[in-house]
């Protein structure tokens, strides 16, 4: 494979230098899904459209007896490599993949969506770029980071790096048997979904838990209503209405644009470290 891993590696902090770029690809942005050149997968694009100011969308992958969704898009300018963005849960706009994308969602050993990408044409895309010298990135959030995994651990010699956001897990024996390289896992800090969905496994790589501002007083209260919401007994309105709030506070972790934030927390933590923050999923 071309390039070497200081390429895209940031000396100092270990994080992947387009990773700002990508999250913004790669997570819906709900206040701007009425601008066309909105980047985030969650927005179908039309071939040859151009977005964030500088990629080109070169080709989409789509089999909707799945739901995969994917993208390439090539930059027009620059050194940035050629990306391939897969789309998360759902086709949001407008919502109708929801059904196809669930089995995937709650079982990490399946690869529907995976062999989605082999017959859509997103494989021999990779292949063509890194036959062409252009080893590309492939990113994703949440499912997408999933698919993203699933590709990387199959095709590790075909791509120049993994960059995935609140990622599912995948079967524990693919992740064991990975040996991609240049794998970048990032999780907000308090994120449930992505534990909560499957019971499975990342392949290795580096591990960030990012956040706007730590562990401060807000994220402590933001916290608290979570843990609220988590009652038994007789039903009772005002718990309701803690359970809607906690719910919208996770959704809003699992898929806020944080990278692109004033001076955000990004902690590098070890696989032992996630297996605690996993952990954390039920409390």
């Amino acid at each position: 494979m071309k390039g070497t891993e200081f390429d895209f590696v940031d000396r100092q902090t270990g994080r992947h230098l387009l990773d700002s770029l990508y999250e913004k690809f790669a997570k819906p942005q709900m206040h701007d899904t009425s601008k066309p050149n909105n980047p985030s997968i969650y927005v179908r694009h039309e071939l040859g459209q151009v977005i964030d100011g500088n990629y080109i969308i070169e080709k989409v992958f789509e089999d909707s007896s799945t739901g995969f969704y994917a993208e390439s898009r090539v930059p027009i300018s620059g050194n940035n490599p050629p990306v391939i963005v897969i789309r998360g849960y759902g086709s949001w706009y407008p919502f109708d993949g929801v059904l196809e994308d669930t089995p995937d969602v709650f079982m990490a050993k399946l690869e529907r969506q995976f062999k989605s990408a082999q017959t859509a044409g997103a494989i021999d895309w990779i292949k063509q770029q890194f036959h062409s010298g252009n080893p590309p990135d492939v990113i994703g959030e949440s499912l997408g980071g999933k698919v993203a995994q699933q590709i990387a651990a199959k095709y590790p010699d075909y791509i120049r790096s993994t960059v995935i956001f609140n990622s599912l897990g995948v079967s524990e024996k693919l992740a064991k048997a990975s040996t991609a390289n240049n794998v970048f896992h990032y999780f907000t800090l308090g994120e449930r979904y992505a534990f909560w969905a499957n019971e499975g496994d990342y392949i290795p790589g580096t591990i960030f838990v990012v956040s706007q501002k730590g562990n401060n007083c807000c994220y402590k209260i933001e916290e608290a209503i979570v843990r609220m919401a988590r009652f038994e007994g007789n039903f009772q309105k005002r718990r309701a209405l803690v359970v809607v709030l906690a719910q919208l506070l996770l959704v809003n972790r699992h898929n806020a644009i944080v990278l692109n934030k004033p001076r955000p927390v990004v902690v590098q933590i070890d696989r032992t470290q996630l297996q605690i923050f996993r952990k954390k999923r039920f409390v």
